[in-house]
């Protein structure tokens, strides 16, 4: 199990560019194939990972990995998703700083910084799919979910994600904060 995470988890490294967000669907499915999480635990897990201080891909990988097979999981992971980014990291910066003024490298880079946003997105709505806030055949169960067709919208749980996107738009607040306020919310109105 410990080398499967290992793995795993040094796939995901290589092959996911654009930083920890970009790696969580990819991350989510892989491990849902593998049986090794429920869905709301792995989405518990991103939360906590997103809120920890460090990159969330990390996190992220730490947590699920010590979920997966404990502390020998988490050191796995951990290995796994470290390597290869040291590894193109270095190699990334060495290149860039030997031609990051040329035209080619810079629209490489605008073509990157477009797609991310996109990758992002992706990653939230599936989220919001899988824990049944969205498109839900079923709902939240402690939730209040009204119906349009066949899908289910959590109201409580739509109401928070919109004024949580409001706020990081509207001030300064530090998502810290919000996270914390979502988490009380969560548990006065669950």
């Amino acid at each position: 199990m410990t080398f499967q995470l290992f793995q795993l988890f040094l796939k995901l490294s290589l092959l996911c560019f654009g930083g920890g967000y970009v790696m969580i669907p990819i991350m989510m499915e892989a491990i849902e194939r593998n049986r090794w999480v429920s869905a709301q635990g792995m989405t518990d897990t991103i939360a906590i990972a997103a809120m920890s201080p460090g990159p969330v891909a990390v996190n992220a990988a730490v947590g699920l990995g010590y979920q997966i097979n404990g502390f020998a999981g988490a050191a796995a992971a951990f290995l796994g998703i470290l390597i290869p980014c040291i590894l193109v990291v270095v190699l990334a910066a060495v290149y860039f700083l030997k031609c990051n003024s040329h035209p080619a490298a810079q629209g490489i880079l605008y073509g990157l910084r477009a797609v991310i946003p996109g990758i992002i997105l992706v990653a939230a709505l599936k989220m919001a799919i899988e824990n049944g806030i969205i498109f839900s055949a079923h709902g939240i169960a402690h939730g209040i979910n009204i119906a349009i067709s066949s899908w289910n919208f959590e109201i409580k749980s739509i109401m928070i994600m919109v004024l949580s996107v409001i706020l990081l738009i509207k001030t300064k607040i530090p998502p810290i904060f919000l996270i914390i306020a979502s988490g009380l919310c969560g548990l006065v109105l669950f």
